[in-house]
């Protein structure tokens, strides 16, 4: 594998800060900045009693206004967001369909990313 191919397994979809979907987990409600089918990271900026290997599962909703279920662990914490490694999530379809919105809606967010 050269250093120009993608070393992950899935495609990771940054949002726009304005843009970002929600997912419901333990009746609390978190901002997700990152998603993937096989991840996805959250703002979590209070206390918990999280910790790395905790089962998780919820909902997330997308743009489409789908809902969508979560499963998965806490893989790690990092600066203010959480980390969860999912094994029942967004399909690839979702995963297009929501990086379509985010091109529709925020042009500027892809060159940005890019830059």
């Amino acid at each position: 594998m050269n250093d120009l191919e993608q070393k992950r397994e899935f495609y990771r979809l940054k949002y726009p800060r304005n843009a970002r979907p929600c997912v419901r987990l333990y009746d609390q409600t978190f901002y997700v900045t990152e998603l993937s089918e096989g991840g996805l990271r959250v703002v979590m900026h209070m206390f918990t009693d999280w910790y790395k290997g905790l089962l998780m599962s919820g909902t997330l909703e997308l743009h489409c206004k789908e809902q969508i279920e979560v499963k998965g662990a806490v893989l790690r914490f990092d600066n203010g967001e959480v980390v969860l490694k999912l094994k029942q999530g967004p399909t690839f379809k979702n995963m297009v369909e929501e990086q379509r919105h985010i091109r529709q809606e925020y042009p500027a967010h892809f060159v940005k990313a890019a830059s």
